[in-house]
């Protein structure tokens, strides 16, 4: 992956040297791919990530420009710079605590302003921009001619890290029916966030849920938030009010069953064949729990404890 792993004073060093000195350095939870430290510089609290892979930063930096005047709430971003093999990010810190550490109660009590957050992300304007998916830094349009190109990468097509038996029958069988579905996909543009989840969300004192982490962001169908949100809130209750509260809205049509069937079991194939490469059998055995209710047709939307959040034991 792309996680980096130097010591405070080399990341102190790298940053203070183009922004100035800093204050009250300390870790803070870190990601998949990055290093993550709070502190304190002369504009405020700043949050700084490490990571070998610079282009996530960048698209942070496009998407921080396409927001501005939005009225969401989204760290100031500060800049990029390198540090040895690697890449610091400096961004502000926003006022709050993550979803994700936060009791349920107050998970639940936030999950309307998590939805309206992401309403308003999904309306921001992109008709300046092109394409699809992963977004260009330079350009902000995005990198794909066609969304359904970019919403198949990841998502692997063959299972050599998993033995032969039900799971990968279940895989290949998903695998086929993503090739079939991904012809019929509608060519939609909305900004979409990619990781809509309860680590990439700040709860406010005064009630206003703030999205960080736009790494991941992409011009596509505004659906596969929604879907992914649908996928994890099954493998993780935490996000199940936010989950509940983005389906609320939604028009229960076979159109719309359809494509967040599909994008789900993209998200889960995706995550699955990333825990199988990295021999991470607890986490494996969750994907393919989730993703086995999937192969049957979608039911309504309302039924999202018998089929969408539903989790097999």
């Amino acid at each position: 992956m792309f996680k980096s792993g130097f010591d405070l004073p080399a990341i102190r060093s790298g940053v203070e040297g183009a922004n100035g000195p800093m204050t009250d350095w300390h870790p803070l939870n870190e990601g998949e791919n990055s290093q993550v430290f709070a502190a304190v510089a002369d504009a405020g609290p700043v949050v700084v990530r490490v990571s070998k892979r610079r282009e996530g930063f960048a698209v942070e930096e496009r998407v921080s420009r396409i927001l501005a005047g939005s009225g969401l709430r989204v760290p100031e971003f500060h800049g990029i710079g390198p540090i040895e093999d690697a890449w610091w990010c400096l961004t502000g810190r926003l006022p709050g605590t993550r979803l994700c550490d936060l009791p349920m109660d107050r998970v639940t009590a936030a999950a309307p302003a998590v939805a309206a957050a992401l309403d308003r992300l999904h309306a921001v304007d992109v008709s300046a921009t092109t394409g699809y998916g992963s977004i260009d830094p330079e350009t902000g349009h995005g990198t794909q001619p066609a969304w359904a190109d970019c919403v198949l990468w990841g998502a692997p097509e063959t299972w050599p890290d998993i033995e032969s038996g039900p799971d990968r029958k279940l895989l290949e069988r998903l695998s086929e029916l993503v090739r079939t579905e991904s012809k019929s996909l509608p060519e939609t543009r909305a900004l979409v966030h990619g990781d809509y989840s309860a680590d990439n969300l700040i709860l406010g004192e005064d009630g206003i849920v703030g999205v960080i982490d736009f790494e991941s962001a992409m011009l596509g169908d505004p659906l596969w938030d929604v879907a992914y949100q649908l996928f994890w809130g099954g493998a993780w209750p935490l996000m199940g009010p936010q989950t509940r509260a983005a389906m609320r809205s939604l028009e229960d049509t076979v159109d719309h069953r359809a494509r967040l069937r599909f994008y789900m079991v993209v998200s889960g194939l995706r995550a699955t064949g990333y825990y199988a490469h990295e021999g991470r059998g607890n986490e494996l055995a969750l994907m393919v729990r989730r993703l086995a209710p999937l192969l049957e047709t979608p039911p309504s939307l309302a039924d999202l404890d018998g089929y969408w959040l539903h989790l097999p034991k």
